[in-house]
C-alpha cells in the first residue's frame, strides 16, 4: 500500500485532512495522521489512523494569542509532547510517498523539518480577503520547499506566485467537502447552532438556548451541531438535558418549561447544515462551511480561547454579508435573526457572499488527484530514464 503521512493543527485542519485522506484513499493510498493539536476526533471518525499523542491543551491550540496561554500549554506538557509528534513524523515520513500538510507556518515547518519529501501544503486558514500580509517571509521560504501549495482561495495563488512560490496552486476549499453525518429525523426548516469545538461552546450555548426562546415564533425547528466536547461540563439554566439513547443523530433534548424542546445532534453536521435556513454561531470552520452552503449566520463574541472579538472581525471580513454579528446577548441574537428572516433581499446578499468566499464543493477529490498525478509523474522518471 502506498503511504502518505498527513500534518495537521487544529480541529478544522483535521476535519479537512480526514476528506482529503479520504480521497486519497480511493485513489490507493494509505494515509497516516499527525494531529498536532487536539485528541484527532475527525481522522478516528473517518477510519484513518493518528500516529504521535493527541491529547487537548489548556489553549485548545490558541497558544500564541496570550503569555498566559503559553505558559498554560506548557505546565501541561507541550514539549515533551511535541517531542513525540516530530519522532512520529519522522518515523512514519520513512515509509511514506509523500509528506500532506494541513494548516499553517507552524505545521508546514514540522512536515519540512522532520516530514519526508515531496511534500504537500493545503493552506486553509490565510486568506487575502481579512486584510494584511496573509503569509508571513517565513511561510513562503518553507513554501518554496513544498512540490505543491494549495491555498483557499484564487487571490491566494495569484499573490504567492507574484512572491516566489509558482508551485502555488488554487483547486478550491475542501472544507466544503468535509461535511461528516448521517441522517436527521427532524422536520425542516432548521434554525442552527454551532457552539463551536473549543471551550467557548460553554459559553455560547446558554445564550443561543435563551435567543431559541424568544424565537419560537418563527416555526424553525431549533438544531445544535454539537462537536463532540464533553457534555457534563454544560451548564444551563432552565434548560433540561435528557438523552435519548442513541448516538449520533439527536442524542439529546433541551427541554424549557415554556415548551422550548431545542435539539442536540451529534454526527449529523450534513443533514443538519443542509436543513438549515439561518444559523446562529460561535465557531470556525463550521462557520465557514455553512456559509459556503448558503446559510446566513449570526455570530458574536465570546471570552474565547477561539471566538474572540478579534476573531469575530476577522471572519467576519472573510465571510461579508454571510456573517452578521451582535452584542452577546440572547435579544440581540434572536433580533438578528428576525431581521435576516424577514428580508429576502438579505438572505440572498448573505448566501451569495458565501459561496463567493468558500468557493464550489469538490475541491477534495481535485486536490488528491493532483497529489497523485504528482506522485506518479516521479515514479515514472526512474523508469524512462532506464529505458533511454
Amino acid at each position: 500500500m502506498k503511504q502518505v503521512v498527513l500534518i495537521s493543527n487544529g480541529h478544522g485542519e483535521d476535519i479537512l485532512g480526514a476528506a482529503l485522506a479520504k480521497e486519497l484513499g480511493a485513489l490507493g493510498y494509505e494515509v497516516r495522521a499527525v494531529p498536532l493539536v487536539g485528541q484527532g476526533q475527525a481522522y478516528r471518525r473517518a477510519g484513518i489512523p493518528t500516529l504521535g499523542p493527541c491529547k487537548e491543551l489548556p489553549s485548545g491550540g490558541f497558544a500564541l494569542q496570550s503569555a498566559g496561554a503559553v505558559w498554560a500549554d506548557i505546565r501541561a506538557g507541550w514539549f515533551s509532547m511535541s517531542r513525540a509528534q516530530y519522532r512520529a513524523v519522522r518515523m512514519a515520513a520513512q515509509r511514506a510517498l509523500a509528506t500532506l500538510v494541513v494548516g499553517d507556518v507552524y505545521a508546514l515547518g514540522v512536515g519540512a523539518v522532520f516530514g519526508g519529501r515531496p511534500l504537500f501544503l493545503m493552506q486553509c486558514r490565510s486568506s487575502l480577503r481579512v486584510g494584511g500580509r496573509p503569509y508571513s517571509v517565513t511561510e513562503r521560504l518553507l513554501m518554496r520547499r513544498a512540490a505543491r501549495v494549495y491555498p483557499r482561495e484564487p487571490e491566494g495563488a495569484a499573490w504567492l506566485k507574484a512572491r516566489g512560490v509558482p508551485q502555488a496552486c488554487y483547486l478550491g476549499n475542501p472544507m466544503l467537502d468535509a461535511l461528516d453525518g448521517g441522517p436527521l429525523e427532524l422536520p425542516p426548516p432548521y434554525l442552527l447552532l454551532l457552539p463551536g469545538s473549543r471551550e467557548d461552546a460553554y459559553q455560547s450555548l446558554p445564550l443561543m438556548l435563551e435567543a431559541c426562546r424568544r424565537l419560537r415564533d418563527t416555526a424553525l425547528t431549533p438544531v445544535v451541531a454539537w462537536a463532540g466536547l464533553p457534555l457534563e461540563r454544560l451548564r444551563l439554566e432552565g434548560f433540561e438535558l435528557e438523552a435519548t439513547g442513541s448516538g449520533e443523530g439527536v442524542t439529546h433534548q433541551l427541554c424549557h418549561p415554556d415548551g422550548t424542546v431545542v435539539y442536540l445532534t451529534q454526527r449529523a453536521f450534513r443533514s443538519a447544515l443542509l436543513g438549515s435556513r439561518v444559523a446562529l454561531s460561535t465557531s470556525g470552520t463550521a462557520a465557514e462551511q455553512a456559509a459556503g452552503y448558503g446559510v446566513p449566520l449570526v455570530g458574536f463574541p465570546t471570552r474565547g480561547p477561539q471566538y474572540t472579538p478579534l476573531f469575530a472581525e476577522v471572519q467576519k471580513r472573510l465571510l461579508g454579508e454571510a456573517l452578521t454579528l451582535t452584542a452577546p446577548n440572547p435579544e440581540a441574537l434572536a433580533r438578528g435573526v428576525l431581521e435576516l428572516l424577514a428580508s429576502e433581499e438579505r438572505r440572498e446578499r448573505a448566501r451569495a457572499a458565501g459561496k463567493a468566499a468558500m468557493g464550489e464543493p469538490g475541491a477534495a477529490a481535485r486536490i488528491a488527484l493532483d497529489i497523485h498525478q504528482h506522485l506518479q509523474a516521479i515514479v515514472s522518471e526512474p523508469a524512462q530514464s532506464r529505458s533511454r
